[in-house]
């Protein structure tokens, strides 16, 4: 057995409250859902059942339980598997299902090829830019490596000439630069 929405379950006890007859009824001669009064029912009785009280959702719940509307000018509905009583079937009642039915037929999609054709260039766009990206990473890894060998070398230098021409005072390395001409040739 099938279980029962909440959804079927409150219309059930909706339209078995007497205190509800003024706004929605079961037609048992035309096997019918009318709901009368859509203002009123959607003010004073929708909230006490449903956590809305918004009569387009409740519209749109009948129809996803597949009530459909029978009367253009009136809220009457229909369900195909109530033939006698409201809650004869309740299980009967359930939501529909979307059916999602995809052809093997590639004409069927006009356009489908030629965009498969540009998500394959662009792939490969891609695939390039990023390679050169790449390339581009490698080339500033090896010019940075050469730097800071670069900085290195100079670095031992400076300190090797420091020690050359500085001065020992307290036991510390001081620079004599007032002996020194910096001079451009």
């Amino acid at each position: 057995m099938r279980k029962i929405s909440q959804f079927i379950k409150q219309l059930k006890k909706l339209v078995e409250e007497p205190l509800n007859k003024n706004f929605i009824i079961w037609d048992e001669k035309n096997c019918t859902l009318l709901i009368r009064k859509p203002e009123e029912f959607c003010i004073k009785i929708l909230p006490f059942y449903y956590k809305h009280c918004n009569f387009s959702s409740f519209i749109r719940q009948l129809n996803l339980y597949v009530f459909r509307k029978v009367d253009p000018n009136l809220w009457v509905f229909q369900h195909e598997s109530l033939k006698t009583s409201l809650f004869s079937n309740l299980s009967e009642i359930q939501r529909k299902k979307k059916k999602i039915e995809f052809s093997t037929n590639p004409e069927e999609y006009p356009g489908l090829q030629n965009q498969i054709n540009d998500n394959k260039l662009l792939t490969q766009r891609i695939f390039l830019f990023l390679s050169r990206i790449l390339d581009l990473s490698m080339e500033q890894y090896e010019a940075t490596k050469k730097l800071l060998k670069t900085v290195k070398l100079l670095s031992s230098t400076i300190y090797s000439l420091n020690l050359k021409i500085g001065t020992k005072k307290n036991g510390k390395t001081r620079f004599n630069l007032e002996n020194q001409n910096f001079k451009k040739k």
